[in-house]
């Protein structure tokens, strides 16, 4: 199977230049051969403590949070949930998951459980060039923590509000800092914001407290207000990846609850979060005007494209036919793909066909189908699916979109 997977790799990438080649390849190759989960641990802050002015003399991370079991995951599922999260962002398209790609293999090391970085990574991103990764990191790790929260959706909270008409209630607040994701499940929407370090070595309350206080009064209190239906919770998520010389990786979150509010000027929904997560995933797929259409139905009619549906695991997945028509076929087909459930694309298509559907009533008894990821592959609650896709069988479909 590894033979396999070099051979169509190499050829995949042939046309690249020699060092993209060698580059691209390892990092893709490093996450997949990451089979085993990897961990990060959770500490969960008390709101009271990070809203104080200052903490107590002599406080340890034990008194201020709580520890909860590890956030378990693998390399693949990482890097499925940073190229999510990469094209949840509207306002920079550029080569996105794949830069991803590029620096993770040299920097962390996904083989280590719990999850740490390379010796000698955190000199390397004193470099200002690479702080990005950090962010990135932080942004994926949040979608994870917010799949074990049974929260399969999300959107750009920041995307959504530049995408409003000049002269909106809700445009008004474009300019002001804001949490990173709207996230949802079926009944009810939940901010987050997402940071990252990779330099903060030590579980030193003080300093994490700062960035918890000042992401919560900033980014999460104001948006809990302005947002409407008011979110259930707002957290603030702080994932601090280190090299394992002192303590290990861990994850501090903080989650003030909601409150109604008569404030709330700026309508986002369950039905809004999932139409812009599944349009960034569309996007993902190179599906660009169908994912416009999914946000605005009125700017376009729907195209046909061909799909190649593969069987993975217990469930159908779509597979955009790049190939244009290689009809049915059978035999070993082993590729690195995007994805979605079939019954999910359907009903996308649905909704893009018809003003009266919406996602959250077609997709209201949709099961989790990502229990059952095989190796090499990670399959999302939302049905979105990255990975090397090993099957046998294929089969044409062609759906409006």
């Amino acid at each position: 199977m590894i033979a396999i997977f070099l051979f169509y790799m190499l050829e995949a990438y042939a046309a690249l230049p020699q060092i993209g080649v060698h580059m691209l390849f390892k990092a893709l190759l490093e996450l997949v051969f990451s089979l085993r989960n990897t961990s990060i641990e959770v500490h969960e802050w008390n709101q009271s403590d990070v809203r104080r002015p200052r903490l107590a003399n002599g406080s340890t991370l034990g008194m201020v949070s709580t520890k909860h079991r590890d956030l378990s995951f693998s390399g693949c599922q990482l890097a499925h949930a940073v190229v999510k999260a990469d094209y949840l962002d509207t306002r920079n398209l550029t080569m996105p998951g794949i830069g991803f790609l590029f620096q993770a293999s040299g920097i962390i090391d996904f083989d280590s459980c719990p999850l740490e970085l390379k010796r000698g990574a955190g000199q390397a991103l004193n470099d200002f060039s690479l702080t990005g990764m950090t962010g990135r990191v932080g942004q994926g790790l949040a979608i994870l923590y917010a799949h074990r929260m049974d929260l399969r959706f999300a959107a750009h909270l920041k995307s959504y509000v530049c995408s409003l008409p000049a002269g909106s209630v809700g445009a008004a607040h474009k300019n002001e800092s804001m949490a990173d994701f709207l996230f949802s499940n079926a009944h009810e929407t939940v901010l987050i914001e997402a940071k990252g370090s990779f330099t903060l070595r030590e579980n030193a309350p003080s300093e994490i407290k700062k960035v918890l206080k000042k992401a919560l009064e900033k980014q999460v209190d104001p948006w809990m207000r302005y947002l409407r239906p008011a979110p259930s919770n707002g957290y603030v998520i702080y994932s601090c990846l280190r090299d394992g010389v002192s303590e290990p990786s861990a994850m501090f979150v903080v989650d003030p609850e909601g409150e109604n509010t008569e404030l709330s000027d700026l309508p986002m929904g369950v039905e809004q979060v999932m139409r812009e997560n599944y349009a960034a995933w569309l996007r993902a797929m190179g599906l660009v005007e169908s994912a416009e259409r999914l946000l605005r139905p009125e700017v376009s009619q729907p195209v046909e494209y061909s799909f190649l549906i593969a069987r993975v695991g217990n469930r159908e997945f779509a597979f955009l036919d790049r190939y244009l028509g290689i009809g049915s076929y059978q035999g070993w087909w082993i590729e690195p793909c995007l994805g979605l459930d079939v019954d999910v694309l359907l009903a996308i298509s649905s909704v893009v066909r018809s003003s009266q559907e919406s996602l959250q009533d077609l997709l209201a008894n949709f099961p989790d189908p990502s229990e059952a990821s095989p190796a090499y592959v990670s399959i999302f609650p939302d049905g979105s699916i990255f990975g090397l896709i090993v099957c046998d069988e294929l089969h044409p479909v062609r759906i409006l979109l």
